[in-house]
């Protein structure tokens, strides 16, 4: 399942399965020092994502690619 990105959001929110979630929050955490982010929450809109807000400026490029 592909992430789908919200930037026109404050905060910015990501939206994928739980795990790609996890899997990205380690991503920007070891890779680029990116902590201010929301715990993994259920989406409300679609019960089979999760979403996670992202509290900083992120760079689009690293939601890019496998992690």
């Amino acid at each position: 399942m592909p992430l789908r990105v919200a930037w026109d959001r404050t905060p910015v929110s990501v939206h994928a399965s739980k795990d790609e979630l996890t899997r990205l929050i380690h991503h920007l955490r070891e890779n680029h020092n990116f902590r201010k982010h929301s715990i993994i929450m259920p989406d409300r809109e679609n019960e089979e994502e999760a979403v996670v807000f992202l509290y900083a400026p992120c760079d689009p490029r690293w939601l890019v690619g496998d992690f």
